[in-house]
């Protein structure tokens, strides 16, 4: 995976409470740490993208096709939308 560095402004205080519960074991520096926060968020703004999506295209549909529904399949179009692939 293709890396870039780039420099990120925040305030003081910010700084100071993510280390207060900043795990170093975990995340040994603070990159790490906000690495992981950031990617954890895209993930959630995703899955929240997609579920406003699935409730839009559910509206007035007849609620007795979902029994019908290849759950398989939707659980693996649903993690391939969280990846961005879809």
């Amino acid at each position: 995976m293709e890396q870039m560095r780039t420099t990120v402004r925040m305030p003081a205080e910010l700084l100071k409470a993510i280390e207060v519960v900043r795990d170093l074991e975990e995340f040994p520096t603070l990159s790490d740490f906000i690495r992981r926060a950031v990617e954890k968020y895209v993930k959630e703004k995703r899955r929240e993208k997609v579920t406003g999506e699935c409730k839009k295209l559910a509206e007035g549909q007849d609620a007795g096709a979902l029994a019908e529904v290849d759950i398989t399949d939707y659980a693996r179009r649903m993690a391939q939308a969280e990846r961005g692939e879809l």
